[in-house]
């Protein structure tokens, strides 16, 4: 594309760089806008490992309390929710927050089940802003040895 003055061309420029500015800082402050955390502003990342008898389900939650961590199961969804509460303000006094990173606020992960997993047999436990969830298999689904008869004639 060619400018016909260098003000066009600073003007272009000008205008790529607000455009890159408001993209960075919608994806900043309004969180990201595609699965997993579909524009919340506090997402949580996990991990799924299977095991021969249990998948078992790794949840950052820093900064949250294990109280305020929910972990439910409706039709076959495991659902992980909770707050993650408002950093500590600036002062009483003037104060104001020049660089803000910390995010907070609500969350919520919905994670399919695998259908040979025993949602009546969940267990959770957090520690130390680790959130770990046990999924038992159904007795169905576990390896199983079969004895084989030698037949010696």
């Amino acid at each position: 594309m060619a400018f016909k003055t260098i003000q066009d061309a600073q003007l272009s420029l000008g205008n790529l760089q607000d455009e890159m500015s408001r993209l960075v800082e919608r994806v900043w402050r309004g969180g990201i806008s595609t699965p997993p955390f579909d524009g919340q502003q506090c997402g949580i990342a996990v991990d799924v490992c299977e095991h021969d008898d249990a998948y078992l389900l790794f949840a950052e939650v820093p900064g949250v309390d294990g109280k305020d961590v929910a972990v439910t199961v409706l039709d076959g969804t495991l659902v992980i929710s909770g707050e993650k509460c408002k950093p500590e303000s600036c002062g009483d006094g003037d104060e104001r927050r020049v660089r803000g990173e910390r995010r907070f606020g609500t969350f919520s992960r919905s994670i399919e089940l695998p259908c040979n997993s025993d949602a009546d047999a969940l267990s959770a436990k957090c520690h130390n802003g680790l959130l770990t969830v046990r999924i038992p298999k159904l007795e169905s689904s576990k390896p199983k040895s079969v004895k084989i008869d030698l037949d010696e004639g």
